[in-house]
């Protein structure tokens, strides 16, 4: 028991001082942010560390949001999912919301899916994944079409997620051949928004991104070295983005915008697209008790106009003084979300018809009699 206490007293000091160390480093960002401006480069696309952001002004203006829901379970022969979708599209006159419309539909009805094919847990969590985002970008390509919104917000990124370790599975698998159905609904998604002129954006609850820290560092190294201590570096070397920027951004600023990666010909996932240097990544904070937000965006042109007007839009959607998610998005997580007793409803309707067939049986490890 003392051998436990001891850890964890360590450990608690050990937050405790790489947490000041981000508060320092925060602070000096803030300090340096009037006094210097920064050389534009493939990596720093605007002058500032921190840029001011204004709430837009919400007049005949079309805002979508598009979230999914996916619940999934493993039986002795087969996998069972149910996945939906939803686009929430709120239009708004005069700083008001004058209309919301759904598609397809105000609340969904949820797609059934079998799976014979022996995969895995890990690559069935994988597969899983894939259904989900396929159906929330085939949702979100639909609904630009239909309702042609000023801007789309995706939960979550703009690219494909959770699935980049599988991009070099045989080609005759079927994980591959699914992956590669996602690609191309992403790559008809970014031709959708060129032709619609709906600028593209993705907003990232909780996310885990370290890019702003690399790109910080790199910047540190060209304009701030003489003045960077060991402890600033160890800092950056083990933070978050979101971390890092909760100590930097004040409610109503936001990072510079940089590119999703340092080399988009190599990366995993954006190397299988065209438009891999038009995916770019900012941190805004929408609320004053909350964290920050990683914002992607898909900017074909004007990058730093649009993450003006993403940001302005995003500052007013957000109402919430501990919660910055934006409204729209909130609504279609409501309306898209699943729960369990929606697969078992699925389940035994096949059990019903199908009878209590082997490949039905339960995981034993869901039927222990202890």
């Amino acid at each position: 028991m003392k051998d436990f206490i001891q850890i964890t007293e360590n450990l608690a000091k050990i937050v405790g001082e790489l947490e000041n160390q981000r508060k320092q480093v925060g602070q000096f960002l803030k300090e340096v942010n009037s006094l210097t401006n920064l050389t534009l480069t493939n990596e720093i696309l605007e002058d500032k560390i921190i840029i001011p952001v204004q709430k837009a002004n919400l007049n005949n203006i079309k805002i979508a949001g598009i979230d999914g829901g996916l619940v999934k379970k493993s039986f002795h022969g087969l996998d069972v999912m149910l996945v939906r979708a939803i686009g929430v599209i709120f239009q708004y006159e005069n700083n008001k919301l004058s209309s919301t419309n759904y598609y397809p539909d105000s609340i969904p009805s949820p797609e059934p899916k079998t799976v014979f094919d022996p995969f895995n847990d890990l690559e069935f969590e994988i597969n899983s994944n894939i259904d989900r985002q396929l159906k929330e970008i085939t949702t979100a390509k639909e609904t630009i079409e239909l309702h042609e919104p000023d801007i789309l917000f995706l939960d979550g990124s703009i690219i494909p997620q959770y699935i980049g370790q599988y991009t070099f599975v045989p080609r005759g698998s079927l994980l591959y051949a699914n992956y590669q159905r996602l690609i191309d609904a992403y790559k008809q998604l970014f031709e959708t928004v060129k032709k619609k002129k709906t600028i593209l954006a993705g907003v990232t609850e909780d996310s885990r991104g370290t890019r702003f820290c690399e790109v910080l560092n790199s910047l540190f190294i060209t304009h701030f070295n003489p003045h960077i201590t060991p402890s600033t570096r160890i800092a950056l070397l083990k933070s978050k983005d979101s971390n890092l920027l909760t100590y930097a951004l004040s409610y109503g600023e936001r990072s510079f915008v940089f590119p999703y990666s340092s080399n988009p010909k190599k990366h995993t996932v954006l190397k299988e697209f065209q438009d891999r240097d038009k995916v770019l990544v900012f941190y805004l904070k929408t609320a004053d008790l909350d964290r920050p937000l990683r914002v992607e965006l898909f900017a074909d042109k004007g990058a730093v106009d649009k993450a003006n007007f993403v940001s302005s839009a995003l500052l007013s959607l957000a109402g919430h003084s501990s919660y910055g998610m934006p409204s729209v998005l909130i609504e279609a997580d409501q309306r898209a979300k699943l729960q369990e007793k929606d697969l078992e409803m699925f389940y035994y309707d096949i059990i019903n018809k199908a009878g209590n067939l082997a490949s039905l049986m339960e995981q034993r490890r869901n039927q222990r009699p202890f």
